[in-house]
Order: C-alpha cells, then structure tokens, then sequence
C-alpha cells in the first residue's frame, strides 16, 4: 500500500513542474471501505467499486430517498436499494477492461496539488463505444490509505428509434446520479434527473 500513496504522491509533484497531464503508472481498485489498493486490471475496475460500495450499503440497512427533477421540478419520494441496485447497473455496464473494448480507451491523470486530488480520466475516440468519458477522483493520503471520493461517466447510445445522452455521478459514501437526455424521432426531451440519497 505504501507504493501507491508514494506513486501518487509523485504524481502530484511531477505535476507541479510539468504542464502536461502525467500518465497513472500506478493502478488502482476498489475495496469495500472506498480505498484504492492494488489491482490485476488495466483499469480502475468500476464494477467492483460500485458492487462494494453497494454492499456498504446493504450491511448498514440505510434508508434511500428518490428525487426525481424535470424541468426544474423535484419530486421526492422514498426508494429502495433494489432500485438503487438497478440504477447502479449503468455505472457497471458495460465495463472498459473488457478486452473486446478495452484497447479503446486510453488513461491519463490530473493532479491537483492545491485539494490534494488526483483525477484518473478514461477516454476514447470511437463514438460508436457507449462510454466516452469516465473520471475518476481520489483523495491522496500518505498517512492513511488512499480514498475514492467520486465516479463521473458520459454514456451515449441508442435502443430502438431513442437516443440517449446521459451524465452519471456517484458520490462515495453520499449519493448517486443519473441526467438523462432523450431523442425521439429527432426531437429532444427535457433532461431526467435521477437522484438516490443514502448518506452514510
């Protein structure tokens, strides 16, 4: 574990003197506390994250909250964590280290010295792929272990005669969020904001 603060710790000050976006060296993964250990993966691996994070939630029974926002009008109403199962499913599918897609994308970090925060950002030019962007936000600790704070993902793809256009965000240890933009026969709908609470 020490490598790994001590990688990023590098890629912090290695940003200071350098203009240009460092390439991650170091890899990352999830463990059910929100840490970044090691991992085996290319990639970050999404699914695990989100599948831990998941589980946090069902051992501690925590109460779920929906708000729904459309055209600038919330509606707030309980929710479950089956629901929030479901929703959950657009941040694990599908998942970039998946070797059909995988050489796809390509990595780079931002860091920021003055949070501290690295950004792990995940890209690719083929527009036909349903993830175009994924960022991932991780809070350095040399003293304890790194953290986890954030998943932000840019989704596009079709079913049927609708396009979809979605921005996904999930917030470790506090919410998940799903905006979501539709063409139907070439007209736009408004955006649906999906929001699910838990906090813990």
């Amino acid at each position: 574990m020490k490598y790994i603060v001590f990688a990023i710790t590098v890629v912090i000050a290695t940003s200071s003197c350098n203009n240009n976006p460092p390439k991650a060296d170091n890899k990352l993964s999830p463990a059910a506390d929100s840490t970044v250990g090691t991992a085996q993966s290319d990639f970050f691996p999404i699914p695990d994250y989100i599948g831990g994070q998941l589980k946090i939630i069902d051992s501690l029974k925590l109460p779920v909250s929906k708000t729904v926002t459309i055209n600038n009008v919330p509606r707030l109403s309980e929710s479950s964590l089956q629901e929030l199962r479901e929703l959950a499913q657009n941040f694990r599918q599908p998942d970039i280290n998946d070797p059909a897609i995988k050489k796809q994308y390509t990595e780079t970090s931002i860091a920021d010295q003055s949070t501290p925060s690295v950004t792990l950002i995940f890209t690719t030019k083929d527009t036909s792929l349903p993830i175009q962007k994924i960022e991932v936000y991780v809070k350095p600790d040399p003293v304890n272990t790194d953290k986890v704070t954030g998943i932000y993902m840019e989704k596009i793809f079709s079913r049927n005669d609708t396009g979809f256009n979605q921005k996904l965000y999930w917030k470790t240890g506090k919410n998940m969020q799903v905006n979501t933009e539709k063409q139907v026969k070439g007209k736009t709908l408004p955006v649906e904001q999906i929001k699910l609470t838990w906090d813990y």
